[in-house]
């Protein structure tokens, strides 16, 4: 895919926790509201993010917070709720279902809590599966969790979201001998889960 073709049309799936639930792992830093509002800031500025992409044709949250899905309609996304005890990677598949109606070409599952993501990373992730039969994963900065996930067609491989995702995806993908492509950026591998993090967004910002 050369810089003049046009953009891969893509339906973009944010999966968000309940708010109860939210960044429990900053607890040590951050009291329960200022972790709710975390949560909240950090999605707007990733359907801020993928609301500015021109490949994005419709976009997707899913989450069992009235909250979050509040937030979500008010900028013109749909809305799913993600029942608590069958977890998210059922929820994620009743919105690929859902998305099916659509006929979308490609299907984006983003992390909802990327402060560094930017245009740049939805346009490079969109190159590299532009070819049918594509999928691009975009690791945590350890290397082990999914933050994106590609697929081109949607339907290529079944989600394996939680622990080590990035190799369960992975593997799905190799098991079908399918084309695997992988991206690594800043905006993709640093979201906000631990202590660490929230000081790596500090140093980043004054560089």
């Amino acid at each position: 895919m050369n810089d003049d073709s046009p953009p891969l049309p893509t339906t973009v799936v944010i999966p968000i926790k309940g708010l109860e639930r939210a960044k429990s792992r900053l607890a040590g830093r951050l009291t329960r509201e200022e972790r709710c509002a975390l949560v909240l800031q950090l999605l707007d500025h990733v359907l801020g993010v993928v609301g500015a992409w021109t490949a994005v044709e419709h976009v997707v949250v899913v989450t069992p917070d009235p909250s979050v899905r509040a937030r979500a309609e008010a900028v013109g996304a749909v809305a799913i709720d993600e029942v608590a005890e069958a977890g998210q990677n059922a929820a994620l598949e009743h919105a690929r279902a859902m998305a099916r109606r659509w006929g979308p070409r490609a299907m984006l599952v983003l992390s909802g809590d990327l402060p560094l993501l930017g245009a740049q990373d939805l346009e490079a992730i969109g190159r590299l599966g532009a070819k049918e039969g594509s999928i691009v994963l975009a690791p945590d900065r350890h290397g082990v969790g999914t933050n994106a996930l590609l697929l081109h067609p949607p339907d290529l491989i079944p989600f394996r979201f939680g622990p080590d995702s990035f190799h369960q995806h992975l593997r799905e993908a190799v098991a079908r001998h399918l084309l695997v492509q992988v991206y690594r950026g800043v905006g993709t591998a640093l979201d906000l889960d631990l202590p660490e993090d929230l000081d790596l967004i500090v140093n980043s910002k004054q560089m």
